[in-house]
């Protein structure tokens, strides 16, 4: 790894996380903090592309490896910022101290159970929601809880980053998953074998054709924000995209919006994949229907999961099979892994890899011992902490799989893990003080994600196409530039806060009281704890077991019968709010690469690849305009045309 690889992934790392919380906190532009892919990597590393093209001409450019280098340093690094961490963390552990009020009764029935390193003080949190008159920023109120969870967050990377060494030989290699978004980024950067770099891309009609629709249409609805006789296009606006069409009563609307990464990576996705995602999300809709109509209830959802609880523990119980299922898959693999970290003598071949599958398990295990310390530490019981652990990976190596296979970067888990353990135990199983814990596990909550599992599964594929000696130093320069990127957020965050405006006036719900924040996570642990009713909900539980039999079954269909349309992650996707705003997109680009596959074959194919590359440079083109003119002329009333989902 060359030194100015490694100083232009580091500044990439500053970026992409300073960017989003800039514009999203102070601009209330386009965000860049709800994808797995963020477009604050994006749009900064295609630019570099650009400027890469020039330099070759002087014999001085950025090699592919270089350029791997730095795409991975950023790609993970922005997960440091927003919705991934930084809001969500920031919100939990001062929320408890600053809105806790005689008549929440807070105090009483959360903060006295909470340990005081991982919290902070009412004194520090009164200044960071309101602003200093004047003075400095109590520093001493957060260095304790920063570095402690500091030590949390790193060791949940490292587990991640290891696990993901452990499972590409079996992803890549053995299964031969497409890694879609993968494959995108390699064709940008001109090492995925085929037509491949920039320069090739910026001789294709087709890559113009793709990059100017986008474009014209953003550039368009940009100009009339100046000039109102102009009725802007309905399509890349935000929420003037979306429609909803009522399918009848009791029925959950059907959502028709724009997705515009979805639609590019479902290019580079199976078609029965894609096919199933669009199919089985209808049946969701049909299913919550006629139970509604039926008078099938199963309760209220719990915060950030699927709408209907019935589906999200369905879901949730597909996609643990689903996991499970890959992991038998690759029993063969996990042992010679397992061999090899125990030094039986293993023959399986690890020097290609990022890490040795020995500094890999050993790594994965003592970061999973200290998940579990650090929580029984903290106050939570033994029984809760396994619930929740096992949930987390669960909802973990469920998404990073759905990803890596289907290249969907807007996705959230069907179920939280905190809902999990909810209604596994109830607070009646697990007492107030392990329900007091459960409110500050959404700490690293990350808007049921994961933190950075799914950026880190995509790591391994892009070592493949680095040398080796670069491929070694790999996992610590990504650590490094997530360490840079955590500092760059959370300082800006905390000046802003404490010096500009107070959090409160963000206007995000990470920090202003809403239901649907950090603030709506303790109320719920709040008045859970104060009922002390909650109880296992066996229901729910039943919902988790027949969505298990059906996976099962979808995974035995085709395995008896290869050929069979569904795809067992059209049932494990998610049928929330997200995944809804999505099937358009799964639909459209279905049926477009249906089409060029039928009439045009592989070779057609390929040769449309340049368009859909186009439409995604065009994007990332439009947005950085968008953010530009917001920065410029809208200061503080921004247009948010890239939404969250």
């Amino acid at each position: 790894m060359t030194r100015r690889a490694l100083i232009i992934g580091l500044v990439m790392a500053f970026f992409a996380n300073l960017w989003p919380a800039y514009t999203s906190l102070i601009v209330h532009s386009s965000r860049a903090d709800h994808a797995h892919l963020s477009l604050a990597m994006l749009i900064p590393f295609t630019f570099l592309l650009l400027l890469n093209q020039l330099l070759e001409r002087r014999g001085n450019h950025l090699t592919s490896t270089e350029l791997l280098t730095i795409s991975t340093m950023g790609m993970v690094a922005a997960c440091m910022q927003g919705e991934w961490l930084s809001g969500w963390f920031l919100g939990v552990i001062t929320a408890p101290t600053y809105f806790a009020t005689a008549e929440n009764r807070w105090q009483e029935l959360l903060i006295q159970y909470l340990p005081e390193w991982a919290i902070i003080d009412a004194q520090a949190t009164k200044g960071f929601y309101e602003g200093l008159a004047g003075g400095s920023i109590p520093l001493g109120s957060w260095i304790g809880p920063l570095f402690w969870w500091a030590t949390f967050v790193g060791a949940v990377l490292m587990a991640n980053a290891s696990i993901s060494v452990i499972l590409r030989r079996q992803w890549m290699e053995n299964e031969r998953l497409p890694f879609p978004v993968a494959t995108a980024l390699l064709e940008l950067t001109g090492v995925s074998g085929s037509r491949g770099t920039l320069r090739a891309l910026l001789k294709e009609r087709l890559f113009w054709f793709g990059f100017s629709i986008v474009v014209g249409i953003i550039g368009w609805n940009i100009i009339s924000w100046f000039i109102f006789a102009l009725p802007p296009i309905p399509l890349l606006h935000g929420a003037m995209s979306v429609r909803t069409i009522i399918l009848g009563r009791g029925f959950p609307g059907f959502i028709l919006t724009d997705s515009l990464l979805t639609f590019v990576f479902g290019y580079f996705t199976k078609s029965d994949v894609l096919f199933s995602l669009w199919f089985f999300n209808l049946l969701a809709i049909l299913q919550v229907g006629l139970s509604v109509r039926l008078g099938v209830d199963v309760g209220s959802a719990d915060p950030w999961t699927s709408s209907d609880p019935g589906i999200g523990w369905q879901n949730f119980g597909g996609m643990f099979v689903f996991v499970l299922w890959g992991l038998w898959v690759a029993r063969e693999h996990l042992k010679d892994v397992w061999d090899k970290a125990w030094g039986r003598g293993s023959e399986v071949d690890d020097s290609g890899e990022l890490l040795s599958y020995r500094t890999a398990a050993w790594t994965f295990l003592f970061c999973n011992v200290y998940f579990v310390l650090y929580f029984r530490v903290a106050g939570m019981d033994w029984g809760p902490i396994f619930s929740f652990g096992f949930a987390t990976w669960i909802l973990y190596l469920g998404l990073s799989r759905i990803m890596v296979e289907s290249g969907l970067v807007f996705m959230r888990g069907p179920l939280t893990p905190q809902a999990f353990t909810w209604h596994l135990f109830g607070v009646t199983g697990m007492g107030p003080a392990s329900a007091a814990m459960m409110g500050l596990t959404y700490a690293f909550h990350c808007d049921t994600k994961t933190l950075g599992m799914t950026a880190l599964a995509h790591v391994p594929r892009f070592g493949t196409a680095m040398n080796l000696q670069s491929r070694k130093r790999l996992i610590p320069a990504i650590m490094l530039g997530c360490l840079i990127g955590a500092c760059t957020v959370f300082s800006f965050t905390l000046y802003e806060g404490y010096h500009v405006a107070g959090s409160y006036n963000f206007g995000v719900k990470s920090f202003n009281g809403h239901n649907d924040g950090p603030v709506g996570a303790w109320q719920l642990a709040a008045n859970r704890i104060q009922e002390g009713s909650l109880k296992t909900d066996w229901t729910r539980i039943s919902f988790f077991g027949v969505g298990s039999l059906f996976t099962a079954l979808l995974i035995f269909v085709r395995y008896r019968y290869p050929s069979f349309p569904l795809h067992p992650i059209g049932f494990v996707f998610p049928a929330t709010v997200v995944s809804r705003r999505l099937v358009t997109s799964v639909f459209l680009i279905w049926l477009v690469k249906t089409v060029i596959l039928k009439l045009g074959g592989l070779e057609r194919y390929r040769k449309a690849t340049p368009f859909f590359l186009g439409l995604l440079v065009g994007f990332m083109t439009g947005i950085a305009l968008n953010v530009l003119v917001d920065i410029i002329w809208f200061n503080g009333q921004g247009h948010e045309i890239h939404v969250s989902w």
